[in-house]
């Protein structure tokens, strides 16, 4: 493992997390074609979407490419590399003299040597290519072309959110046109001003490893907007990459002052019943930002239910809190049949997980009251009988 493996873990934890947020399309590949360039030191980058009217490959996002290089001209998908868009990379080594490459001198004059293009696919379909540029030939290693492949996988992830999130305007709005109300459409956000809630370092050692558990977790997030089935999958396999006895996620109610469940793995119904988790009694200062390891249950006042662990077998709990955007919205506890903590490491990756939970979870519920929304005013439409505009009382 290089050094180069240091920055895996951040660059995709940071991307992932701007892409669940919910922003801007044209923000979200710009922030990926930058990062994928810093991370393995090429020449430039850039991601292309399918015109579905055209058919062309249109640059959406780019990196440190000339504007003369970026206004070549259209890119016919069956003369850029064709074999991308059956679904697999294809490197060019020699750009300015293959066959494959439509605008062969411009990628000379460009100082262009090797090209690297790597579908963006959505349910077996590919919707665009995510290039990389360098200036001296090049091979990618299998590690590196794992990050890229991820990379143009959540720029798929994006383009696919930001449609279902403006399908479901677009629906209520028109919807609340023909009844005559006025609509005042949010926008996405257009600026990435989200601070991460990583502090400390990732050894190189660990770097790939956690990029690896973070684009699973990431991958399984983005699969359906269905809240309660994708963190029950969330908290399974945070669960067995930590190598822990169960895991749960804990949502935090305002008004009662509880902490609620959304989901769990590997601990008992009886553990489950033992009775409400109160804000203030239950490992409280996770809920003021910090990450919080509980060694032995049995003994630390903070444990609101000691005997029901005991039974349950836990020996210890590391509470960590699900910050998003910049506030604590839950908790995320890994609960162990040892008293071994965690390393800093561990405890990084974890937070991050936490982190894009919490994220899937707003987002679950925002998708979900905009359902709530349309069918709402659909019924409130039709008890009022108004169908057209025209028929508006």
């Amino acid at each position: 493992m290089t050094e180069k493996a240091i920055g895996y873990f951040r660059i995709f934890q940071e991307v992932a997390r701007a892409v669940l947020s919910v922003l801007s399309v044209k923000e979200v590949l710009h922030l990926i074609s930058k990062r994928i360039v810093v991370a393995l030191n090429v020449k430039a980058s850039a991601l292309m979407l399918i015109n579905e009217k055209t058919g062309k490959l249109e640059i959406m996002a780019s990196h440190l490419l000339s504007k003369e290089y970026l206004s070549k001209g259209p890119l016919d998908p069956e003369k850029s590399i064709s074999e991308t868009l059956k679904g697999g990379p294809v490197l060019v080594e020699d750009a300015p003299t293959d066959k494959r490459i439509q605008y062969g001198e411009m990628a000379r004059r460009e100082g262009i040597a090797s090209i690297l293009s790597v579908p963006m696919t959505i349910r077996g379909e590919v919707t665009g290519v995510l290039r990389i540029y360098t200036a001296r030939p090049r091979t990618f290693t299998d590690n590196e072309l794992e990050l890229i492949c991820a990379m143009a996988e959540i720029g798929a992830i994006a383009i696919e959110n930001a449609h279902l999130f403006e399908s479901k305007e677009t629906e209520l709005s028109e919807l609340l046109e023909r009844g005559g109300v006025d609509y005042d459409y949010q926008a996405p956000t257009e600026k990435y001003r989200i601070k991460a809630v990583l502090k400390g370092e990732i050894s190189p050692e660990k770097s790939y490893h956690y990029f690896r558990e973070l684009h699973e977790l990431t991958r399984t997030i983005a699969a359906d907007m269905q809240m309660e089935k994708i963190m029950e999958d969330v908290v399974k396999e945070i669960a067995q990459a930590m190598e822990v006895k169960g895991c749960s996620l804990l949502w935090l109610n305002s008004l009662s002052k509880e902490l609620e469940l959304i989901a769990t793995f590997g601990l008992s119904q009886a553990y489950l019943a033992k009775g409400p988790l109160q804000m203030d009694r239950s490992i409280p200062q996770a809920l003021e930002g910090e990450a919080v390891f509980i060694e032995n249950v049995q003994e630390d006042p903070r444990i609101q239910y000691p005997e029901a662990a005991q039974e349950e077998g836990i020996a210890s709990i590391l509470s960590v809190p699900i910050l998003v955007k910049e506030k604590v919205r839950g908790v995320l506890r890994l609960y162990s049949s040892k008293s071994t903590p965690f390393v800093q490491e561990e405890i990084e990756f974890i937070k991050a997980a936490a982190e894009i939970g919490g994220i899937a979870i707003l987002n679950a519920k925002l998708y979900q009251a905009k359902d709530h929304d349309i069918s709402f005013w659909m019924s409130t439409l039709d008890y009022l009988g108004i169908t057209d505009p025209q028929k508006s009382p």
